[in-house]
């Protein structure tokens, strides 16, 4: 049975006031944290008493004056930090467990965590944040988000862990912005919101189509759900088709997933070129499919990979290329879809289980 320890550091106390049952590395992360918010109020504390205001003016009245209005001020601040830290924690804890430096890690791997409890942790903390902290202007983003979306690109980019994002942000002196908070405005702003499908935790089926009742597994017989009643493992699925629904509203892009329907229009050989001049393509067209000039040719593959270089589990990502695009932008990193991944650990036994809840997209896309 894994050990677990009663935290009380200030984020659980929010959560339970009597504290909360952690598991080893959660409670170690929690007490790191606690102690960084410590000599972190130790610091401001220390800064503000530093701090002179004999230089601003030169009337005692106002002096007294200014410095009770100093130290209104810094309750205020102090109170409204407290507030920001809380929720930071909670942030942190939540992403902590996603940082890439744990997928190349040739060290114990016991810090891989199921998509479940990170999303069941989420749900149970986010219940526990004011929402006026969090709330933001999507029409109107402040400069610091606009710097965070700027890094999250580069991140994006150089594959750079989570932790080194957040340290960038503090050199550059944006301490209210986090990764959490651009990774909110984001989901604010694109309303992309990935669905989560309960599946086998030794990654045998996905309880979907005729296992969607199921509450055991019939290939390895292990429990859909623990002791809570939550899934023990989940997939997650991001729509293909609210993310097209973002590329149609681009003027830009919409002109550029023309590509097809100008390329066909304008054929006038019998040279095999591009996808469309092959042999799927045109039985498609003679099924009545491709009709519009604003419908979609995809090609999806699927393949497994090794998140560890112990090679102890097994990644399944499945991928799917926008053939409307032109074949010198199609294939580029920003332009890939991945409408979902299956975490493993092991190969999955029944793949069309995983596959239901994309396929059934695609016969929605299909009839419109």
């Amino acid at each position: 049975m894994e050990k677990t320890n009663l935290c009380q550091c200030t984020v659980c106390i929010k959560v339970n006031p009597n504290g909360v049952l952690l598991n080893q590395n959660t409670y170690n992360r929690h007490r790191r944290k606690q102690q960084e918010n410590e000599e972190k109020e130790e610091n401001l504390e220390t800064s503000y008493q530093e701090e002179s205001f004999e230089s601003l003016v030169e009337d005692e009245h106002q002096k007294e004056d200014l410095w009770i209005q100093s130290e209104d001020m810094q309750v205020e601040y102090i109170n409204r930090r407290d507030q920001e830290s809380g929720l930071e924690g909670l942030i942190d804890l939540i992403e902590e467990d996603s940082d890439t430096d744990n997928i190349t890690d040739e060290g114990d791997n016991g810090d891989y965590s199921d998509y479940s409890d990170d999303e069941d942790d989420e749900n149970d903390e986010n219940e526990n944040i004011d929402e006026d902290v969090m709330q933001i202007d999507n029409n109107n983003p402040s400069i610091e988000i606009i710097e965070g979306l700027k890094l999250l690109h580069l991140k994006s980019l150089y594959n750079f862990t989570e932790s080194a994002y957040d340290d960038i942000m503090k050199i550059f002196k944006t301490e209210n912005v986090s990764l959490y908070k651009v990774k909110a405005y984001l989901k604010d702003a694109t309303n992309l919101i990935p669905e989560f499908y309960d599946m086998c935790e030794n990654s045998c089926i996905c309880y979907t189509g005729n296992y969607e009742f199921y509450t055991i597994c019939p290939e390895c017989d292990t429990s859909r759900s623990d002791a809570r009643g939550k899934a023990k493992k989940v997939m997650p699925y991001l729509s293909i088709k609210d993310r097209l629904k973002i590329q149609f509203n681009d003027k830009n892009r919409a002109k550029e997933l023309l590509y097809r329907y100008e390329y066909t229009t304008n054929k006038n050989d019998v040279n095999l070129n591009d996808i469309f001049d092959g042999k799927m393509y045109n039985e498609l067209k003679e099924n009545n499919l491709f009709n519009d000039k604003r419908d979609i040719a995809f090609t999806a593959s699927c393949d497994g990979y090794q998140i560890f270089k112990q090679k102890t589990d097994d990644c399944w990502l499945f991928l799917m290329i926008n053939n409307n695009l032109d074949p010198s932008l199609r294939v580029k990193k920003e332009n890939l879809l991945v409408p979902f991944l299956i975490p493993g650990p092991k190969q999955p036994k029944d793949f069309n289980s995983f596959l239901r809840p994309f396929v059934n997209e695609m016969k929605e896309l299909e009839g419109k």
